[in-house]
């Protein structure tokens, strides 16, 4: 199949309608109506969502026939400090330096000030970047769900005046000493390929930086990276695994990357950057991944059957961006396009679940069981219990299974990792290497 050409990036935002009513909202203060901000509120209630915990959320543009909300309906703020701030061990430092990549409203940098920014007061300096200066600019208008969204809104609102798209400073909050918060408003994949993006200067006025152009050094950076977009079926520009590899880069030793998505293709990426990869906590019905370059990070490990999934399955195909230009679409194609050769030649269909049925005891009813027999046959294992489905998923049990006398791996990447290797000696040679 050809891949469209879209050569002009148009990243998804959040809907259009409200983007209008934010831009309107702006223009009328620049000319000097100072309660445009107040009635640009009321006319956003109707696309406004109030979550679990009094936080609201806004719906994304449609794309390809549905949309998002930018957070879960069980709480924004919850979201936030169960699945980013808590898991990364953050409060066993005293310098913190945070990468908040698809900032929003800014509530994820705000809830992690509020857990952090505590009796102890240690140095906090978080870098967030969002594409859309609407969106930030949204977040102006939205009431602040905890006190230290009015620093986020602070820091933004010296962004934007600075930028020119406001010509008015209202909100009074002062940036405490110990907090510095750079915002960047471009495309995430842009400080990736620079590795060392413009940190133009910090959003506390007082605390400029003399060199305007002075980058993010090019060492392990930060303690922990959040990222926050829409779904990869929505947004795979920032889950391919050129764009994970360098962020695992800017990542310290110790440092925790954490997101909210539980996508077989983006935790086969990460995998694949080096990073050990876990279970992230769950909150409402799903839990999210995380990783580290340091294993005793990870408390978790990822399930049986989720290993299974991203080692054997095509569901682990991962979004692949070359040249950190390409188009979502474009993008989305390629994984397309490449897991159907999966399929086809070297991988078992993650429509039918095959792999987690291998040397299980999982009763299934006939007519999964034929589909199942027909997929696996198909790569040319014979049955569900025969020498080289043991041979595949053996690295995941405490005691070998295959006569190979194999040693037990203790991390799911090593897992991951270990099988996708077995299963394509197998494709190589057609059995069970020597």
């Amino acid at each position: 199949m050809k891949m469209k050409n879209n050569s002009v990036y148009k990243p998804l935002k959040v809907q259009k309608k409200v983007l209008e009513i934010v831009d309107e909202c702006f223009k009328k203060e620049n000319n000097g109506d100072m309660d445009a901000r107040s009635v640009a509120f009321d006319d956003l209630k109707e696309f406004l969502i109030e979550t679990g915990d009094g936080s609201y959320t806004i719906k994304s543009e449609v794309s390809e026939g549905s949309s998002e909300t930018m957070h879960t309906h069980h709480g924004g703020l919850d979201e936030s400090l169960e699945k980013y701030v808590k898991p990364s061990h953050l409060t066993e430092k005293k310098d913190v330096h945070v990468l908040d990549i698809c900032s929003g409203l800014g509530y994820t940098t705000a809830v992690c000030l509020e857990y952090l920014n505590n009796e102890t007061n240690p140095e906090i300096c978080i870098d967030m970047v969002e594409i859309s200066p609407l969106t930030l600019a949204t977040g102006l208008i939205i009431p602040s769900p905890v006190k230290s969204h009015e620093i986020v809104k602070k820091a933004i609102e010296d962004k934007l005046f600075s930028t020119g798209f406001l010509k008015f400073r209202t909100i009074k909050e002062k940036i405490p000493d110990n907090i510095k918060l750079n915002i960047h408003i471009t495309d995430a994949r842009e400080l990736v390929k620079n590795y060392g993006f413009t940190k133009e200067t910090s959003q506390n006025p007082a605390k400029e930086s003399v060199n305007s152009n002075e980058s993010i050094d090019k060492s392990n950076t930060y303690d922990a990276i959040f990222l926050a977009p829409f779904s990869p079926g929505i947004s795979p520009e920032l889950y391919s695994l050129e764009f994970l590899k360098g962020l695992k880069s800017m990542l310290k030793n110790d440092g925790m990357f954490l997101t909210y998505t539980a996508a077989s293709a983006v935790r086969y990426a990460i995998i694949k950057t080096g990073l050990y990869v876990g279970e992230g906590p769950r909150f409402g019905r799903s839990g999210g991944t995380l990783a580290s370059p340091l294993l005793v990070n990870i408390e978790k490990p990822l399930s049986s059957r989720d290993e299974r999934m991203v080692a054997l399955s095509d569901a682990g195909t991962p979004f692949r961006d070359f040249t950190l230009n390409d188009s979502s679409i474009e993008i989305s194609e390629r994984r397309q396009n490449e897991r159907k050769i999966a399929r086809k030649d070297y991988k078992f269909a993650s429509t039918v679940k095959s792999p987690i049925y291998l040397c299980n005891d999982i009763k299934i009813e006939d007519r999964l069981m034929r589909r199942v027999l027909k997929d696996i046959r198909r790569l040319g294992f014979e049955d569900l219990e025969s020498e080289k489905s043991k041979y595949i998923v053996c690295p995941q049990y405490r005691e070998c299974i295959c006569g190979s006398k194999c040693e037990p791996l203790e991390n799911s990447s090593e897992r991951v990792i270990e099988m996708e290797k077995r299963l394509n000696k197998i494709m190589e040679y057609g059995n069970i290497p020597e």
